[in-house]
């Protein structure tokens, strides 16, 4: 039965997307670039990002990963601190994009804490006239919502990864003590720009005068912006790998970590040099930040990078969407299935580069394909000959999909993969947040 308190709460959410429509729900036009309402939201609530400490990380790939293993290795070098962790998009629960990082377990064994029910609820009775009169995105929202909860709960420093772009994006009011850069490619075009130089300018926005900076593996153009921009404003930039001498390698920390996607060693190697910038140390073999690091996703309850969400067949899900991510995940995936039959639960949202994506699934496969709830999703049928068409083009007549499913519902698709999957095949759940979001709901 639903308690008065979550009843409450999930009528709050709801009037939340219905008054400032996400991107994650609508797309573009729920994108509004700018800080200007966002300065004018936070000098209501007091300016509450001015009370601690923050790490900005933008990049267009591994920005999650990157911010989740920071917080956790944070969290673990000074037993009993308190790190804020503000990531996007939520998976299950709104309440997943806010919340806090502590070494010392809760009573529930957990190491971290979601904004509760009544914290949100209590924070849009208190917004509620600014909002109805400058009527700020739903990011802009989050983003006060995240300050003025990591500002009431003390927080030591707060990890704040930003949603789109850098530049303009509503978390850039912040003066960080560091600035990170994970990655650049070409996403979200019709926003950020269609060329890496233009992407790697928007994401360079987060570049403070005097604040160091550090960047991540990323194309020889995308470099040459951020080290422009970190020159333009006096700031040292650091490359991923760099004040790593005596650390443990990233190669070790990643064969163990319970983030096991491709892409984690390029990340894990950008947290190290955060991590000695910030004065935490260096991470050694057997080390309390290397322990944090191995279990972050447990540590933070970060879901949906290369989880393995059942054992018999074994079920794999990710949300890796664009081709930078998955030039690395689709040949791990193709590994991880050899000798075995591998059955993809597939779908995409319709502004991605779907041609480029599908030069990149596995071929020797069987595709279900479907389609999350929401306007932004591309219709399964329509998905399946894309893909086929693409590979016509690429002159591979003999991987053609005729054998393929279409099941535009994802509790469906995946009901289906499971009922055709042997005990010892592979199932991938895969293409979106969206779609895997709706798939976890099918293995709670």
């Amino acid at each position: 039965m639903v308690s008065e308190l979550e009843a409450e709460y999930r009528a709050c959410v709801r009037e939340l997307y219905s008054i400032a429509p996400s991107f994650q729900r609508v797309g573009a036009s729920g994108y509004h670039p700018g800080l200007q309402t966002m300065k004018e939201f936070s000098d209501s609530l007091g300016n509450p990002h001015t009370s601690f400490r923050t790490i900005h990380v933008a990049g267009t790939n591994g920005k999650g990963s990157v911010s989740h293993m920071l917080a956790s290795a944070l969290a673990f070098r000074w037993p009993g601190c308190r790190i804020g962790l503000y990531t996007s998009p939520h998976l299950l629960d709104f309440r997943e994009r806010i919340r806090t990082v502590c070494s010392l377990p809760a009573p529930d064994g957990k190491h971290f804490r979601e904004i509760s029910m009544e914290e949100v609820t209590d924070f849009m009775r208190r917004a509620k006239a600014f909002i109805e009169q400058e009527k700020p995105s739903f990011f802009e929202i989050t983003t006060a919502m995240a300050f003025d909860y990591f500002a009431r709960t003390k927080v030591d420093a707060a990890v704040i990864e930003t949603g789109l772009g850098g530049r303009l994006d509503s978390t850039n009011i912040i003066v960080p003590q560091l600035s990170i850069i994970t990655s650049i490619g070409l996403d979200h075009k019709d926003i950020l720009g269609d060329t890496i130089e233009q992407i790697a300018f928007e994401k360079s926005g987060i570049i403070k005068p005097g604040v160091p900076v550090v960047i991540g593996d990323m194309p020889s153009e995308a470099e040459a912006v951020m080290v422009s921009a970190a020159g333009d404003k006096g700031c040292r930039l650091y490359h991923a790998g760099e004040l790593c001498e005596g650390c443990i390698g990233p190669e070790k920390i990643a064969a163990k970590a319970d983030l096991r996607s491709a892409s984690q060693v390029k990340n894990i190697r950008t947290v190290m040099t955060a991590l000695q910038l910030l004065g935490a140390g260096t991470v050694t073999a057997g080390g309390r930040m290397t322990e944090a690091i191995v279990h972050a996703a447990s540590v933070t309850g970060l879901r949906g990078r290369w989880e393995r969400l059942c054992g018999s067949p074994e079920v794999i899900c990710d949300i890796g969407h664009n081709v930078q991510a998955l030039s690395e995940t689709m040949p791990q995936l193709v590994r991880e299935a050899e000798g075995r039959r591998l059955i993809m639960v597939y779908g995409m949202a319709g502004d991605k580069d779907v041609e480029a994506v599908s030069r990149l699934l596995p071929l020797d496969a069987t595709y279900i394909f479907t389609q999350a709830q929401g306007s932004r999703a591309m219709p399964a049928g329509i998905l399946r000959e894309i893909v086929n068409a693409s590979r016509r083009a690429m002159g591979k007549t003999d991987a053609g999909l005729a054998d393929s499913a279409v099941v535009p519902d994802v509790r469906e698709a995946v009901g289906k993969a499971l009922k055709e999957a042997g005990e010892k095949d592979l199932v991938f759940i895969g293409g979106s947040s969206y779609i895997v979001a709706e798939a976890l709901e099918c293995f709670m």
